[in-house]
């Protein structure tokens, strides 16, 4: 049985604004006296041609610059096919519209619209490998089979070497196949390979015995960083010790779940089973928790290496050879070809207002996808972006910007990113960006920590980040399938409702589908309400790892998970720090709520269904006196074991509570409005995903599961 979804008329559209900008008062003269125009663009077009649909311009660069003669209101047409573009495609303020006349850029109706700047590669410049010492690298099977492309004749810029440590892919190119990113060899293809033991931790320069130090055995004394060494499980890094000198990059897990770098490998020795790294890892490698050694249980895995390149697909850059080499997935005869080596994003509206890009398809890009840069009342609409390095959409600062009814996907940091307003003005300045009934789904695809499908005012790894985000509205989104955190928030007064997330944290665990780790003196007073949270078995629900101030979390469902609510803070008890949490439901999950409750909190009406530990109430340390969390509810709490209070059809993930249930008759619990949750119909997304196509229901694949010990956790 599937939740209903609902069909909203969404509203009209930059309304209720009509100055312009006002850091640019001689915009008016920007616009002619000539009437709002269509010009159409073409692939096949020549930008000599009047602009019109039967002789379009070719490209959009052309058909912006002639837009500009003309009023606000105008708008451009893009036929299909790809647009390839020399560098980014950029609008700025002499671009912009007025707020009821926005100019529009929108792909032709039906047809299919693709914009890149990328690099296109014709398959005949990849050779077959032919000198012997590769081919001594290559399994005689796959003779024949991997090509080459010589850098050497191409123009190719970010081809260096990688950096000795980084976290991201290493500012390389990136190389695509028929509109797919193509995975870099790996070893193991799937998984990952576990240290056996830690022998030189090497964080250094704290204190002896903390888990940040390294320290040897009997030498407990403060040293600086150095390289960690560790003993290996699997012998099949002893093939790789001939290519150490080319460079070995392995990227691991290596003291906990949430920070994720590539190392290069300065030696392994196979007598000894030993890897050393070339530089330090930030806080050392070995779990954390189990210092010195580790727990045996530390992840990484080998990427980018020729020796491993065996499954059709791969490929990997060979930094000494100045040379790609590709195991084609299917022929090169007619394929597509792309090599991401830009740094722009490929649109970027810099300093424009009220633009509207619709119907627009982005792909295949080193950088950004789409990028809002300052402005007001940009949207962002019916769009699609995917295959792209890092953000799949950003709204940097400006203000009323809207992401509305796009998909993003295979990002290799976060689907949307937002930023702007002004915390420190009184009453705060929100920038009052939407993002609204996007499907967002397979982001974090290579930087795997801290890139969530939607980013809110978190900025760092690990430990607390923040940047300015104040005044977001998130609603209505399917966000699925990240290895960390679904939506990462801090700043100020957001509302998240309507959303549907699951697949969170298919890696790594102690995040959540909504996470935060930031101090109540500089974020607070968000909303939550009203959204489903499944299928996660790693994920917490709504996890507030440090402070929370006014945030109200009401009308949520978690089902399944570690903590369904887990509040949990690091400082003071003496902060001003209240809870306000009722009227949810935490269903299947190893702890339904968790508190470090505060004097004027209020917490009542929720409900526990089959969770190992219902409710818990920690002590935390802290100036003061430690405040009894459960004397602190405000209202009754229900607990159900494995019984069904009285839901429609609990099995089927449909939450919604019966007239009859006996849960109405013990609290006044407000039904949740399920039919509101997830996406929509409007005129940018016509048909929703069907629950098979998502696999909606089903848990990720526990062998990829990254899984350790939290033990700061334990109240």
């Amino acid at each position: 049985m599937r939740m209903s979804r609902r069909t909203v008329l969404v509203g009209a559209l930059n309304t209720g604004a009509t100055a312009l900008l006002k850091a640019q008062p001689a915009l008016g003269a920007l616009f002619s006296n000539e009437k709002p125009i269509e010009i159409h663009v073409s692939p096949a077009g020549d930008d000599t041609n009047p602009g019109t649909q039967t002789q379009p311009l070719a490209t959009v660069g052309a058909a912006r610059d002639r837009l500009r003669k003309y009023a606000a209101g105008s708008a451009v047409v893009l036929h299909g096919g790809m647009y390839e573009l020399k560098g980014g495609f950029e609008l700025g303020v002499n671009d912009s519209g007025l707020a009821d006349k926005p100019v529009i850029y929108r792909g032709a109706e039906g047809e299919r619209v693709t914009l890149t700047n990328s690099t296109r590669i014709a398959g005949k410049d990849f050779r077959p490998v032919i000198d012997p010492a590769t081919l001594a690298r290559i399994p005689v099977e796959l003779h024949g089979k991997i090509l080459e492309l010589d850098l050497t004749k191409t123009a190719l810029q970010h081809v260096q070497c990688y950096p000795e440590i980084f976290e991201d892919n290493g500012g390389i190119v990136e190389l695509f196949f028929n509109d797919h990113r193509m995975p870099l060899a790996r070893y193991p293809k799937t998984g990952f390979m576990q240290m056996k033991k830690v022998l030189v931790n090497g964080g250094g320069l704290e204190a002896p015995g903390d888990w940040r130090s390294y320290y040897d055995k009997g030498a407990p004394a403060q040293r600086p960083p150095r390289p960690g060494v560790f003993e290996y499980r699997d012998d099949r890094a002893a093939n790789w010790v001939s290519a150490v000198p080319r460079g070995v990059w392995l990227k691991g897990y290596w003291r906990i779940p949430w920070q994720n770098e590539a190392v290069r490998v300065a030696a392994i020795d196979p007598k000894a089973g030993t890897i050393t790294l070339a530089v330090p890892v930030p806080g050392g490698i070995g779990n954390k928790y189990h210092r010195p050694d580790g727990d045996g249980k530390e992840n990484y895995w080998l990427f980018n290496l020729l020796e491993e390149l065996s499954e059709p697909g791969e490929w990997c850059l060979d930094f000494q050879d100045k040379k790609i080499y590709f195991y084609p997935p299917s022929s090169m005869d007619g394929a597509d070809v792309l090599i991401a080596d830009n740094d722009d994003p490929v649109i970027h509206l810099n300093g424009a207002s009220d633009v509207v890009l619709e119907n627009l398809t982005v792909t295949c890009a080193r950088n950004n996808g789409i990028e809002v840069t300052g402005g007001t009342r940009n949207l962002v609409a019916g769009c699609t972006v995917h295959n792209v390095i890092k953000n799949g959409i950003v709204l940097r600062d400006g203000e009323r910007n809207q992401v509305l009814s796009n998909t993003v996907s295979y990002t290799g940091s976060a689907g949307v990113w937002l930023s702007g307003g002004d915390e420190k003005s009184t009453p705060r300045k929100p920038a009052g960006h939407r993002v609204v009934n996007n499907h967002i789904h397979h982001f974090g695809e290579i930087e795997r920590v801290y890139a969530p499908g939607v980013n809110a005012g978190y900025t760092g790894n690990g430990g607390g980040g923040h940047h300015v985000a104040v005044g977001m509205h998130i609603a209505n989104n399917l966000i699925h399938d990240g290895p960390h955190a679904g939506v990462l928030h801090g700043s100020w007064d957001h509302v998240f409702e309507y959303n549907e997330t699951f697949r969170i944290c298919t890696v790594s665990n102690d995040m959540g589908h909504f996470y935060c780790y930031d101090l109540y003196r500089r974020s607070g007073n968000r909303v939550f309400r009203y959204n489903f949270m499944h299928n996660s078995p790693l994920a917490d629900g709504i996890y507030f790892d440090c402070d929370n101030r006014e945030d109200k979390v009401y009308g949520n469902i978690v089902d399944g998970g570690n903590n369904a609510y887990l509040y949990k803070t690091g400082n003071s008890l003496d902060d001003p720090l209240q809870i306000f949490c009722w009227n949810n439901i935490a269903a299947h999950s190893k702890t339904g709520y968790r508190f470090v409750m505060r004097k004027g909190s209020d917490v009542k009406n929720n409900v526990a269904v089959d969770c190992k530990v219902p409710y818990s109430f920690p002590m935390e340390s802290g100036k003061g006196p430690k405040p009894d969390g459960e004397a602190a509810l405000t209202g009754k709490n229900l607990t159900y074991t494995s019984t069904d209070p009285g839901f429609v059809g609990m099995a089927a993930y449909n939450f919604a509570l019966k007239p009859d249930s006996e849960v109405f008759t013990q609290i006044p619990f407000e039904p949740i409005p399920l039919a509101k949750i997830g996406l929509f119909r409007d005129k940018y997304r016509m048909t929703l995903p069907s629950d098979a196509s998502l696999r909606r229901f089903e848990d990720p694949d526990e062998t990829h599961s990254g899984a350790s010990d939290i033990l700061d956790r334990k109240g």
